[in-house]
């Protein structure tokens, strides 16, 4: 696949992995959303997202997941290598496009380092 794709292999699937990258990886806060970081033995760099329903609607869910993909398929390179990613959505994030996830993520200093 290309350099821009996102695979299924990219992606958190299990509960269990879920769990494990909540427990024992490195909490970001942001002003919209918290993200958790842990290394992995895999090569690649998988995503999972969690929105609440406490967020809004399944129409502003899955647009807030559809702008966070993106935003993770076009900066892979900018995460850490080898590493499992989980973001869970803050309650009143509420994005009006691609540029307020970036600022957000900006925000943070994409200062992402895994001990």
């Amino acid at each position: 696949m290309g350099r821009y794709s996102f695979t299924r292999a990219e992606r958190l699937l299990k509960g269990k992995d879920f769990a494990s990258v909540r427990k024992e990886g490195k909490r970001i806060a942001g002003k919209s959303f918290v993200m958790f970081l842990k290394t992995n033995n895999l090569g690649i760099r998988r995503l999972g997202l969690a929105v609440s329903s406490k967020v809004g609607g399944a129409v502003k869910r899955n647009r807030i997941k559809r702008l966070l993909r993106e935003f993770f398929r076009l900066n892979k390179e900018g995460f850490p290598p080898s590493a499992d990613i989980f973001i869970s959505v803050k309650q009143g994030f509420n994005p009006r496009g691609y540029a307020e996830v970036e600022k957000e993520f900006q925000d943070l200093g994409l200062k992402i380092q895994i001990p």
